[in-house]
């Protein structure tokens, strides 16, 4: 896994996480941490399913005279 991977792996669902809470706020006095924490992890695990998901397909439906790695 490359570093950017890893980057998009943790960087854009805190951002996604961190736009849900702040439209949360929006509508609310505030955001507990714990709230926020679970925005990230929910953003986290999203990210990581598609991710499997996406791999599985390709592996799945690929042409048999394709190379996927």
């Amino acid at each position: 896994m490359s570093v950017a991977e890893v980057a998009g792996l943790v960087v854009r669902p805190a951002v996604t996480g961190t736009m849900r809470a702040r439209k949360t706020k929006s509508r609310q006095h505030v955001v507990a941490k714990k709230q926020w924490a679970a925005y990230v992890g929910v953003a986290v695990m999203t990210t990581l399913l598609t991710k499997v998901l996406n791999e599985f397909v390709e592996r799945r439906f690929a042409a048999d005279d394709a190379d996927v790695t």
